[in-house]
């Protein structure tokens, strides 16, 4: 397991980094004091869980909360602005840790964490895409489908907008809210789109989507979900 601190003040970092070790034990700990370093570190290591403070040496750490929305790992946020709270679990993190930090409620989102809690994909209400090295948001209740292409995934939203996501779509189903489903190999899509299950005969099926869009459904997840 891999953790990844974000604090630009070192006595804070390290305080944060004990109470890593003593309730994730067997986690191994870096520390990234700008939001440049933990960009990088973001880009070259996969991590399980990010620690992150949204006031970094005067840059927005929302910057780096955006960029890592669409990442695999759970969030935690530490700051001292309370007031950044629901902004933040907007953005889907896993909990919001005030300063200065208590150890009681340090060990209150460790075990959050531990327990495999899905409650950010939840409140998940946005996803970010990277796109020529800008990040954009798009909204979860915007998303009518998503195709996978390659290793990289096709957002098609419901204002006919089309996105390119560097995430395929095992990883995308690991934060999108549970009511997104994969009814096909190359498909995801929101259980409230679905208007309607086509039959076509010698076990091919179709979902029509509200829009009129039909994409295809696999047997088996016909089978599973559908069938009755």
């Amino acid at each position: 397991m891999k953790t990844l601190i974000v604090e630009d003040v070192t006595l804070v970092a390290e305080r944060i980094a004990d109470l890593v070790k003593t309730y994730l034990p067997d986690c191994t700990t870096k520390i990234a004091h700008s939001l440049y370093d933990a960009k990088f570190c973001i880009n070259e290591e996969v991590y399980d869980l990010l620690l992150l403070d949204l006031n970094l040496n005067g840059k927005d750490g929302f910057e780096l909360l955006k960029f890592a929305v669409a990442a695999s790992f759970q969030t935690i946020v530490i700051t001292a602005n309370k007031d950044q709270a629901s902004q933040a679990f907007d953005h889907g993190i896993l909990d919001f840790i005030s300063k200065p930090i208590s150890e009681k409620r340090f060990k209150i989102a460790i075990d959050r964490f531990l327990s495999n809690d899905n409650m950010n994909r939840e409140n998940l209400k946005s996803l970010s895409i990277k796109s020529k090295g800008v990040i954009e948001l798009i909204q979860i209740d915007e998303i009518e489908y998503i195709k996978a292409s390659g290793n990289y995934s096709e957002i098609y939203t419901l204002s006919k907008k089309q996105y390119l996501h560097d995430k395929n779509l095992d990883k995308l189903l690991r934060i999108l809210p549970k009511n997104f489903i994969r009814v096909h190999r190359s498909y995801i899509i929101p259980k409230e789109g679905i208007l309607k299950v086509i039959k076509h005969g010698g076990g091919k099926y179709d979902i029509e989507l509200k829009s009129g869009f039909h994409i295809p459904l696999s047997r088996e997840i016909y089978k599973q979900y559908f069938l009755k």
